[in-house]
């Protein structure tokens, strides 16, 4: 929830801080607020009774934090919080890097000047993609588990022994 919050003010800095919007940037903005939109939305169904719908949401939400890429003017980045990305980068030659960072982050590109081709995978997303899997299927055999217990215990015996 905190990236996702983090994410929609930098938008609407960077919105403030635009001179001129055109139909494709406004789509763009809306876009970046969107995601962060469905972050906060994920992080506030882990803290109610629907958490179970809030991990399977963050899963999709931390998958599309995984890859980012940016080649022939095109481009998608989306962190909402931490990343840790193992970057190359191929303009004048290729270069490999590492970038940290607790902030949240976007860019988007359609048909930019900047034509270098930037590859990306962001280790933090991929960590929470696990992570909130494991848990779930914890979550999942517990709830099971549950269920079974509360049925073999409200079960009555046809007879007993005597």
């Amino acid at each position: 929830m905190i990236g996702g919050i983090l994410g929609v003010l930098l938008t609407f800095w960077l919105l403030a801080h635009t001179d001129q919007i055109s139909g494709l940037l406004l789509i763009i903005y809306l876009a970046a607020l969107g995601l962060y939109a469905f972050s906060i939305f994920c992080g506030r169904l882990l803290l109610t009774d629907k958490y179970l719908r809030g991990l399977n949401l963050s899963i999709l939400n931390q998958a599309l934090q995984v890859a980012s890429f940016a080649m022939f003017g095109y481009a998608f980045m989306y962190v909402a919080g931490a990343r840790l990305l193992g970057e190359m980068t191929i303009d004048h030659g290729i270069t490999f890097g590492l970038n940290f960072s607790l902030t949240s982050s976007w860019r988007i590109y359609v048909d930019s000047d900047d034509k270098s081709i930037n590859l990306a995978i962001n280790f933090v997303a991929i960590y929470l993609v696990f992570f909130a899997d494991k848990l779930l299927t914890f979550v999942r055999n517990e709830k099971a588990d549950y269920e079974e217990e509360k049925k073999l215990s409200s079960a009555t015996p046809d007879h007993q022994d005597e």
